[in-house]
């Protein structure tokens, strides 16, 4: 087992804000036992200034850690709310283990800053071959680009990603304005994760074992079953016994 630390850097860390617009960045990184779901909303200078005031809780003209964070907690929540999910077939709820707000400064007359959110997707099984379905429903005001992209990672094989029609060979997918193919169609992502893939000794995602779905009901079932045959076999000797 592998133990890596993947860094919470932002998923669109080489953007600029822009003047107008709310921008939001995803960034999916599929692993050996789980995946990396990296989500920044990267407010405009503008909209960005509107969104310090209300930041800004004691009104005292400089914005506290606690104040970005919270914010941060209740973008988070609203955001994880509007995703949908689904891993092998299976309903997945988004859970954000880091929310990292970046004002740039703490004062309110100021303009653009990003949240970063990350979350780790478990999957259901080790490595092997799974599927993804996203969607995404949250309305981001002033809504100006969406940037979908999928990353692959040592021992990793991106077998198809396509968000609706769209269908980019580098998988980077751009869109502009509210709702679009994301929230419609989604994100469809097929990948292998083979015996190279990276798998974390974390703890994180200890529902996922090295057996296929069903391979340990399947187990027992046979169990039982062999141990019918074995005594069904034991009785008829006994009975012939008996008889002699």
């Amino acid at each position: 087992m592998v133990i890596v630390t993947l860094a919470a850097a932002p998923a669109a860390a080489h953007v600029a804000p822009s003047v107008d617009d709310n921008n939001r960045y995803l960034k999916l990184t599929p692993l050996g036992d789980r995946v990396r779901f990296a989500y920044t909303v990267f407010f405009g200078e503008v909209p960005g200034a509107g969104e310090r005031s209300s930041i800004d809780a004691n009104h005292d003209g400089q914005i506290t850690d606690a104040e970005a964070h919270g914010f941060g907690e209740k973008l988070a929540a609203e955001v994880g709310a509007q995703i949908d999910l689904e891993i092998d077939g299976h309903g997945q709820p988004v859970k954000w283990t880091i929310i990292d707000v970046g004002m740039g400064t703490s004062t309110v007359n100021a303009g653009s800053f990003s949240v970063d959110l990350v979350a780790w997707l478990c999957l259901p099984t080790v490595r092997g071959t799974h599927r993804i379905t996203l969607r995404d429903h949250f309305r981001i005001p002033h809504a100006g680009e969406t940037e979908v992209k999928v990353e692959d990672s040592p021992g990793v094989t991106i077998t198809s990603a396509h968000v609706g029609p769209a269908d980019d060979p580098s998988y980077d997918f751009r869109f502009v304005g509210l709702g679009g193919p994301l929230a419609d169609d989604g994100l469809a992502l097929a990948f292998t994760a083979g015996d190279k893939a990276t798998v974390t000794a974390d703890g994180a995602c200890t529902a996922a074992t090295t057996s296929p779905p069903g391979s340990r009901q399947k187990i027992i079932a046979y169990s039982i079953g062999g141990f019918v045959v074995l005594m069904t076999i034991v009785g008829f000797i006994l009975r012939r016994i008996r008889l002699r």
